[in-house]
Order: structure tokens, then sequence, then C-alpha cells
């Protein structure tokens, strides 16, 4: 534990003296909550307006399983998990806020360009985080891509190379329960983690270039 601190206190010490990763860092937090509340505030304009529903071959093939509460057991026990094991490593914490609010950006564009209508016989899946955050109390009209499955993806893309494999089994868990439950469709699900993996990409490029640093990954290992 002694050792773990000091790893943490050595980390967070080396960068608050870059007056510049101060300033950055604090923009990224107030930027990722602006985002998410933009984002809380265009679901109740998703939910009037009528969206487009299409037969997927996939879903018509069985009847909707309500997973709800294995879902969102696995999506917050994620983020608890990355945000622990990223604590120790402000450059990536931060990577990772910039990355999730350019992923949020793009969801608010592809709802807006593609409305679409829930699949036939999904089950609600009645998220805590965006009912106490969002404007509607019924959000089922949010789809194109799948928001929950990107975001635990971008959290793999995030973690430690020791959390990488039990990241992509969640990814993979989440991404196929929202489609046993026909909270999606096939197409959302397959997308969303490609928007992370762009949305990360970038925002990596972006940071490789400001901090002229090749691999962030060298200057703070994790512990």
């Amino acid at each position: 534990m002694n050792e773990r601190y000091k790893y943490f206190k050595s980390n967070w010490n080396s960068t608050l003296t870059d007056r510049y990763f101060v300033i950055e860092f604090i923009s990224s937090i107030f930027i990722l909550v602006c985002t998410m509340m933009i984002f809380s505030k265009f679901t109740a304009f998703v939910e009037m307006r009528k969206g487009i529903q299409f037969n997927d071959p996939l879903l018509d093939t069985f009847k909707a399983i309500n997973l709800t509460k294995s879902i969102f057991a696995m999506i917050y026990g994620g983020i608890f998990l990355a945000l622990a094991s990223l604590l120790s490593s402000p450059y990536k914490l931060m990577i990772l806020f910039e990355a999730y609010a350019l992923m949020v950006l793009v969801r608010i564009l592809t709802l807006f360009i593609l409305p679409l209508a829930p699949p036939v016989g999904m089950i609600f899946l009645q998220d805590p985080f965006v009912e106490f955050f969002g404007t509607s109390k019924t959000i089922d009209n949010n789809l194109f891509f799948s928001g929950h499955t990107a975001t635990i993806f971008l959290l793999f893309l995030s973690v430690p190379k020791k959390l990488k494999w039990t990241f992509l089994i969640i990814t993979f868990f989440v991404a196929t329960s929202v489609l046993l439950q026909k909270v999606h469709y096939t197409v959302d699900v397959i997308i969303a983690p490609c928007i992370s993996f762009i949305s990360y990409y970038l925002i990596l490029k972006l940071f490789r270039y400001r901090y002229k640093i090749e691999n962030y990954e060298l200057e703070f290992k994790s512990f």
C-alpha cells in the first residue's frame, strides 16, 4: 500500500508541475461535464421524434431476455475498476475524459442524423445514470450507436495491459446482452467499438503532438 501511494504521489507531482497540463486536465473535466449535460437535454429531443424501425435478421431469431441488472452491474463495475486503475496515471485519465467527451459528441451527431425506433420486442433498459441526469424517464429512441458498448470498449482501450482481457470480456458481455434484450439493433452494437477506437485514437494523436511524447505509456507505467 505504501509503494502504491508513493507511485500515485510521484506521478501526480510530476504532472502538476506542468501548468499546461493542469489547465488542460481541469478543462477536460469541464468539457466532459458540459458534454454530458448537453447530451441529457438532447435525449429529450430524441424521444420526441418518430424514428425508423426496421427488421433485424439476427434479432428476429429469438425472444428478448431481460438482462438489465447484469448489464449495469458489468457497466458500472467496469467504470469503477477502470477509474481506480487509472488514478495513478494522470495523462491516461485525461485522455480518457477527452476521448469520452468526443465519443458522446459523435453520438449526438449520429442520433440526430439517423433517428431510429426501438426494435420489435425490446425490453426497456432502465439506466439509473441516464434517468438521474436526463430529462426523460423512458429513453428508448437513443439507439445509434450503442453508448453502453462504446463506453466499455473505450475503457478497454484506456486501462493497463493487465486489465485488457477483463474489459474485453466485459465488452463482449455488454454487447451480447443489449442484443439479447433487443435494446439495440445489431448495427448499433457493431459500430459502437469503431467510434470508440476512432475517438481514442484521435485524442491520443493530439496528445502525443501537444506533449511531444511518442509513447505516453513509457512515462507512467501501470503499478
